[in-house]
């Protein structure tokens, strides 16, 4: 046993109270962060750091292996070899495929992405949603976050100086676009230009790096208040 049981019981009060504490927006993000991780929809995120333990980036998910169970405590390794403990409760939500599961079908070799109150420090999750995810959403989830910066980029508009476009990251970093004739802009279905995009705007660029620039090929505007069924607000 890799935990005791005072300190799974533990674990297991802290995940009790998870929905009691986060309000209804961040319930909302996790589970459409979700509903990506299960291939409902194609807007990715990711971190490019040498251990990321998130995904996407900004988000507080965690992926990984399951490599520990013990009551309602789960312990996933990383791909980068980090050890989380993820803590669950009354008020966790479990899924397989985007069907609902009991936390037994949750087993040892599972590659699972977890989300709610994460502690980076202490390596837990005090989960909202645990689900279980097969080889191959768990290949294309690692793919993107390496891809990162280098095929796409995505986050909320701060500056334009001329063909620039400063955004923050959903991880809080900067990042520069660069765009130039050959960009396609475009929002829902619609084509836009530069000079329709202003600070604020939430974007997703597909492009690749360019003597150390990300330049884009396509940038689009998200709109927030778009169904994410709608093929419009799929990059």
């Amino acid at each position: 046993m890799w935990k005791n049981a005072t300190s799974c019981q533990a674990g297991a009060s802290h995940g009790a109270g998870i929905g009691r504490k986060l309000n209804v927006r961040l319930v909302l993000k996790l589970v459409s962060v979700l509903l990506l991780a299960m291939g409902t929809a194609r807007f990715a995120g990711s971190q490019d750091s040498a251990e990321p333990a998130t995904f996407p980036a900004g988000a507080d998910i965690l992926q990984g292996t399951v490599t520990g169970v013990e009551g309602g405590t789960y312990q996933v390794k990383t791909e980068g070899g980090a050890t989380w403990k993820v803590f669950t409760g009354v008020n966790t939500f479990f899924r397989k495929q985007r069907d609902p599961i009991k936390p037994a079908d949750i087993h040892i070799g599972d590659a699972i992405v977890a989300g709610g109150e994460v502690d980076q420090k202490a390596k837990t999750v005090g989960a909202v949603f645990l689900a279980v995810i097969d080889p191959a959403q768990a290949k294309e989830i690692e793919q993107r976050r390496a891809d990162f910066g280098k095929t796409w980029l995505a986050g909320k508009v701060t500056a334009i100086n001329d063909l620039k476009i400063t955004i923050e990251r959903p991880d809080k970093k900067a990042a520069t676009i660069a765009v130039d004739e050959n960009t396609s802009f475009r929002k829902r279905h619609d084509s836009i230009t530069l000079l329709d995009i202003k600070p604020g705007d939430r974007v997703y660029a597909r492009g690749a790096l360019q003597n150390g620039l990300f330049m884009a090929s396509i940038l689009t505007v998200v709109d927030p208040n778009q169904r994410r069924g709608d093929p419009a607000a799929r990059p």
